[in-house]
C-alpha cells in the first residue's frame, strides 16, 4: 500500500446545497480543465475551486524538492498563489509560416461568471460542435453546447441530469443527426456519475451510461460508425485504506445501448487516467492518458496507451522522457501506422525545480516514440491538450504556454516537424487557453477554449482558414485554323458563358482557368455533366493558367468542371473551383436557343476570315466563315439549354 495521497481537501455536504471545501488548495491561472476534472474533481469542491479562478497567474516555478513524500507532481504545480496583475513571459522561439491564420471568432456565452469550451469536433465545414460547462445562477455548473453553422455560433439548449455539477468534456459525430458528447454529473455526496447525451438532428438527450464505482468521469469520445462508439475516462473507489483507487474506465456504444468494457491498468492499486481516444477502424482504436505509481519516498506520473484490436484492449509501450512526470492528453491518427498523442512532461525531479514542457509521441505502426516538439521557453509553462490531423502532412496541437498567465499555444505539423504558429488572444494581460481542436479539411479548423475577462471566463473560438485562391477568368479556347486562337469567356456570376461552336466528332473542348498568382498544384478537375476529362494540367508557358481538356462533351447542356485542392505560389488554396459553360452549337448570340436570329448572323459573316469580332460565327473553326457554318446552324434551329 502506497502513501497516503494529500492532494484531496475534505469538504461537507449538506442536501440540496453545492458542495463547498471546508479549504481550498491554492489554485494557479493555468491547468487543463479534463487533467483538473481528472486530478481534482473528486469533489464538487474542488470543481467549485477551478471554478472561481479568474484571471489569476499561475506559478512560473514548481519546486518538487519542497513535496512531502506522497505528494503527486501536479500538486506541487498548483502550489502558486494568487496574485494580481501580470505579465507574459515572451516567446522565444521564431514562428513558424502558414499559410492561413487563425482568427478568434465571436461564440456565445450563458452565464455571467463562467463558461468554458472543452472540446470540439465538426461533421463537415458548415457544421461543428463545441462543448463545455456555464456556471448558473444556481452556482451549479451546467452544460454547455453550442454549434457552428457555417455563419456564426450559437447556443443549443442541453440536458442536465442532477441539479449539481454537470459538465461535458468531450463531443464526436458520426453525422448530422447523429454526434455524442461525454463528461460527468454529480447526484449527491461526492458521487459522479457518468454523462452521456445525444443529438439526433432535433435536440440533445440524456442516454442512459453504466458506472463503475462511487466516482465516474468520461473525458473523451469517438465513433466509427452509428453502431460502433467509444467513450473513456476513470473511475475511482473511495477510501481504499488510505487511498482513493482510480481504474481505467471505456465504455462502448453498440448501438442499442453504452456498455461498460474491460480495460488494463498499469498500477492495480493507484492512479489511472485516460484523457483521449481515437479511431482508425473498428479494430484499432487507442486511448491515452498516464498512470501514477510510487519511486522512493514520492508519486510520478508516466504515459499510459491502450490500443484495441478488435477483441480487448490492452496496453502498448509507450515513451517518457527522463522527467519525473509524463502525461498524456490528446491523441489521432492520420492512418493505422501514423497516429499522434500530446500532453507535457516536468523537466524538474525529486530535488530540483522545474516547469511543465510539451510531449509529443508517434505511432510508426510498430510503436510509439517521442518526437521533438518546440516550446516557447525552458522557463515556461508549455502543456499541449487538443491534438488532430487533417492528413499525413497537416495535423494541429492546442494548448497554452506563458510563465504568470496562460496564452493560446498552437502548433502545427508540416510532415517533416512541428513548428509553433502564431495564435491569438483576446489580450496579453489575461489568460487565454485551449483545449480541443478539429478539422473539416487543409484549410479550415477549430480549436476551442476560454478566455478571461477581469473575473468572468468567456468561451475562446478560434478559425483557422487559409485566404482562397483568386480567379481571373475562366475562357473556352478553341483554335480557328491559321486565323488564331479565340476564347468565349465564362463568367462566374452574372450571364451564363455559351460555347456555340463545335467540338468536332468527339466533342472535345479545352478550358483554360486563369489565377492572379501562379499555381503550385491542384489535384483533379473533375466534370458534372455529359463528358470526361481527357487531360488537364498547370501551362508550363505560363503557370498562372490551369488548362483542362475535354473529350466526351454533348450538346446542348450546361457543364460544370471544377478544380479541387488548389494552391497557389503564396499559399492561397481553395478546396475547390468551379467553372460552369452552356454548350450549344450554334447560338452565336448566347441567348440560349438556336432560331434564325443565329442563322441571320452567320449569314452576315460569310466569306470573311475569322477574327476577334466575328470568331463566335466560326462555328467548325476553320479559320473562315462560309456555308459550311451556315449550314451547322440551321441544322442546330429551334435546340436550347435546359
Amino acid at each position: 500500500m502506497g502513501p497516503i495521497d494529500e492532494r484531496e481537501p475534505k469538504y461537507n455536504w449538506q442536501e440540496g446545497e453545492i458542495m463547498v471545501p471546508k479549504k481550498l488548495p491554492a489554485q494557479s491561472g493555468i491547468f487543463n480543465a479534463r487533467v483538473l476534472v481528472g486530478f481534482a474533481l473528486f469533489s464538487v469542491g474542488a470543481l467549485m475551486a477551478m471554478l472561481s479562478v479568474a484571471a489569476t497567474p499561475f506559478s512560473g516555478i514548481t519546486t518538487s524538492a519542497n513535496r512531502s513524500p506522497g505528494e503527486s507532481v501536479f500538486a506541487g504545480k498548483h502550489a502558486g498563489q494568487l496574485s494580481g496583475k501580470t505579465t507574459l513571459g515572451a516567446t522565444s522561439l521564431p514562428l513558424a509560416p502558414a499559410a492561413g491564420s487563425w482568427t478568434v471568432v465571436s461564440s456565445p456565452n450563458t452565464s455571467t461568471t463562467q463558461n468554458n469550451l472543452l472540446g470540439v469536433t465538426r461533421v463537415s465545414a458548415p457544421d461543428c460542435w463545441a462543448v463545455g460547462f456555464y456556471v448558473a445562477s444556481s452556482g451549479a455548473p451546467q452544460t454547455l453546447v453550442e454549434h457552428w453553422d457555417g455563419i456564426a455560433w450559437a447556443a443549443v439548449p442541453s440536458p442536465n441530469a442532477s441539479r449539481y455539477n454537470n459538465v461535458l468534456s468531450d463531443v464526436t459525430c458520426v453525422s448530422a443527426s447523429n454526434c455524442w458528447a461525454v463528461g460527468f454529473y454529480v447526484s449527491g455526496p461526492s458521487v459522479y456519475q457518468t454523462l452521456i447525451e445525444r443529438w439526433d438532428g432535433t435536440s440533445w438527450t440524456i442516454v442512459t451510461s453504466p458506472n463503475a464505482a462511487q466516482i465516474n468521469l468520461l473525458n473523451s469520445a469517438t465513433c466509427v460508425s452509428a453502431s460502433d462508439c467509444w467513450a473513456v475516462g476513470y473511475s475511482e473507489i473511495v477510501g481504499v485504506g488510505t487511498l482513493n483507487i482510480d481504474q481505467t474506465l471505456i465504455e462502448h456504444w453498440n448501438g442499442t445501448s453504452w456498455t461498460i468494457v474491460t480495460s488494463p491498468n498499469a498500477t492495480a492499486w493507484a492512479k489511472n487516467f485516460l484523457y483521449g481516444v481515437t479511431c482508425v477502424s473498428a479494430s484499432n482504436c487507442w486511448a491515452v492518458g498516464f498512470s501514477q505509481s510510487i519511486v522512493g519516498a514520492y508519486n510520478i506520473n508516466r504515459t499510459l496507451i491502450e490500443r484495441w484490436d478488435g477483441t480487448s484492449w490492452a496496453i502498448v509501450n509507450s515513451a517518457n522522457t527522463s522527467a519525473l512526470d509524463n502525461y498524456l492528453d490528446g491523441v489521432t491518427c492520420a492512418s493505422a501506422s501514423d497516429c499522434w498523442a500530446v500532453g507535457y512532461y516536468f523537466t524538474g525531479n525529486a530535488v530540483q525545480n522545474g516547469v511543465y514542457q510539451n510531449l509529443i509521441e508517434r505511432w510508426d505502426g510498430t510503436s510509439w516514440a517521442i518526437v521533438n516538439s518546440p516550446n516557447t521557453s525552458t522557463t515556461e509553462y508549455n502543456h499541449l491538450f487538443g491534438v488532430t490531423c487533417a492528413s499525413a502532412s497537416e495535423c494541429w496541437a492546442v494548448g497554452l504556454s506563458g510563465t504568470s498567465l496562460g496564452q493560446t499555444l498552437i502548433e502545427r505539423w508540416d510532415g517533416s516537424s512541428w513548428a509553433i504558429v502564431n495564435s491569438p488572444n483576446t489580450s496579453a494581460t489575461l489568460s487565454n487557453f485551449l483545449y480541443g481542436v478539429t478539422c473539416a479539411s487543409a484549410s479550415d479548423c477549430w480549436a476551442v477554449g476560454y478566455y478571461y475577462n477581469g473575473s468572468v471566463s468567456l468561451t475562446l473560438t478560434e478559425h483557422y482558414t487559409i485566404p482562397v485562391v483568386q480567379l481571373v477568368s475562366v475562357v473556352s479556347r478553341k483554335v480557328h485554323g491559321s486565323a488564331g486562337t479565340f476564347d468565349i469567356n465564362l463568367p462566374p456570376t452574372g450571364t451564363r458563358g455559351v460555347e456555340c461552336r463545335s467540338g468536332g466528332t468527339n466533342g472535345d473542348y479545352t478550358l483554360v482557368f486563369s489565377f492572379a498568382n501562379t499555381l503550385t498544384s491542384v489535384a483533379s478537375a473533375n466534370v458534372s455533366g455529359m463528358g470526361s476529362v481527357s487531360s488537364s494540367t498547370i501551362d508550363n508557358n505560363d503557370p498562372h493558367n490551369y488548362i483542362v481538356n475535354l473529350t466526351g462533351v454533348t450538346n446542348a447542356q450546361v457543364i460544370t468542371v471544377s478544380l479541387t485542392n488548389v494552391t497557389d505560389s503564396v499559399g492561397n488554396f481553395s478546396s475547390a473551383v468551379p467553372a460552369s459553360m452552356g454548350v450549344l452549337v450554334g447560338d452565336v448570340d448566347a441567348s440560349g436557343r438556336v432560331d434564325s436570329t443565329d442563322v441571320f448572323q452567320v449569314r452576315q459573316q460569310t466569306l470573311q476570315i475569322t477574327n476577334s469580332s466575328n470568331f463566335r460565327m466560326d462555328i467548325d473553326e476553320s479559320g473562315r466563315i462560309d456555308s459550311t457554318d451556315v449550314f451547322i446552324v440551321r441544322q442546330q434551329t429551334l435546340t436550347a439549354l435546359p
